[in-house]
């Protein structure tokens, strides 16, 4: 799980949330309301914005790009139901909330990482194990 998270406002503009994707060089922003998330824009979003209108992203309010349907998830859940999830919803990024806090997401990212570090540990174990002759 990610906790270093990158938010804009609700009320920020999508040139704001390119802005901020870009300069922490991330694939997607959450937008908050408050400390609420309540949405959540990816570089799909913001092509999809950008090739459907003439309009500049300074003129275009994060609200009609975001996608507002957080898939969330609980943080005593195990990455296979972050997985799941991501599966079930065709989606690349899953949220972590607790009582609508922000506590971090989880990427597919993170899990090709945990399940490398897995990996990894099983190698050491393995390693270290005596055998007897055969």
């Amino acid at each position: 799980m990610t906790t270093d998270l990158v938010t804009v406002p609700l009320g920020a503009t999508l040139e704001a949330a390119v802005g901020e994707m870009l300069g922490n060089r991330v694939g997607s922003v959450l937008v908050t309301d408050g400390e609420r998330p309540v949405g959540i824009i990816t570089e799909t979003d913001v092509l999809a914005a950008g090739s459907g209108t003439e309009r500049p992203f300074g003129d275009i309010p994060v609200s009609r790009a975001m996608s507002p349907n957080l898939v969330t998830i609980g943080p005593e859940k195990r990455p296979q139901d972050a997985l799941e999830k991501m599966q079930n919803y065709g989606i690349k990024k899953v949220v972590v909330t607790e009582d609508e806090e922000l506590l971090g997401i989880v990427t597919t990212t993170d899990l090709v990482r945990h399940q490398s570090d897995l990996v990894e540990e099983v190698t050491d174990i393995d390693r270290t194990q005596s055998y007897p002759s055969l």
